[in-house]
């Protein structure tokens, strides 16, 4: 019956140990010890090294898995978001027909995990528009989802061609076709999840400024028809001042004459603007 053996990357001595035993390549080693790889499965005739990653707790962890025919030695770079080890986190079983049934089990756990959290990130995208239609929004937040969607992108949006990697290793028989089949599955509408929600969200960005833009446009359009209703006034200030031999304030008759034509330039002004539908907002 295959095993589950787990050891952290930052415990060198019980790796190098197991890797002595094993008789585990160095450059599997390696790439254990080192994070920040590429998901990928790398074949070592005795032995596979399957790199996976776990979205949860709104984190990225990154794990290595060692597959000898009679047990995974997964060697993970941090303890899981809660309990003390992966395998009671990931709710692993100890009855399992081969090692391949054991790694289903784990990499399907793995990836109903970062499923369930997904779905939280495209709740807060929905959430972002509703908000926009409110005149509640808060650009940063949606920036730093898209931020997290792209980072998430570039090791889980790849699990789905390694997973095809895994099934022409194994070459499943019986159930394991079907179940490596639904893993490949999910793992294929993660990607289109993360591929979709990523144009979402640059849609609700350009709505987001061109709402604002909009916006700014009214105040723009009403500062200019205050402008557009002041300027008949500019013009008669200006016209009785330079262009009269007596200054309409010198005579009542010539300043009420000159009250009455600026008030009536401002009122067709403002008749003008709103036949023509510049008023309306």
């Amino acid at each position: 019956m295959p095993t589950w053996t787990e050891i952290l990357s930052t415990d060198k001595s019980s790796l190098s140990d197991i890797a002595q035993r094993y008789g585990v390549h160095p450059l599997a080693l390696e790439d254990c010890e080192h994070r920040d790889q590429r998901p990928k499965l790398d074949d070592y005739e005795t032995h596979q090294l399957l790199v996976w990653f776990i979205f949860a707790n709104d984190h990225i962890y990154e794990i290595q898995i060692l597959i000898f025919p009679d047990r995974l030695i997964v060697v993970p770079h941090e303890p899981p978001p809660q309990l003390t080890t992966w395998h009671d986190y990931l709710r692993i079983s100890d009855q399992h027909k081969d090692v391949w049934h054991l790694l289903y089990q784990g990499l399907d756990r793995a990836t109903d995990t970062t499923w369930a959290e997904i779905k939280k990130l495209m709740n807060q995208v929905d959430e972002f528009e509703q908000d926009l239609f409110k005149g509640e929004m808060n650009p940063q937040g949606i920036l730093l989802v898209k931020k997290q969607l792209n980072e998430i992108d570039a090791s889980i949006g790849h699990l789905a061609s390694v997973t095809k990697q895994v099934v022409n290793l194994c070459k499943p028989t019986g159930d394991l076709i079907w179940k490596f089949r639904d893993l490949h599955d999910h793992c294929e509408r993660l990607s289109r999840s993360i591929e979709l929600y990523r144009a979402q969200i640059v849609t609700a960005i350009e709505l987001c400024w061109g709402m604002q833009a909009n916006r700014t446009n009214r105040q723009i359009k009403r500062l200019t028809l205050l402008a557009s209703i002041s300027v008949p006034l500019t013009f008669w200030s200006s016209f009785w001042g330079m262009n009269f031999e007596f200054i309409p304030y010198a005579k009542p008759d010539l300043f009420f004459f000159a009250l009455g034509i600026m008030g009536v330039s401002v009122i067709v002004t403002f008749w003008l603007l709103v036949r023509k539908g510049y008023w309306a907002d």
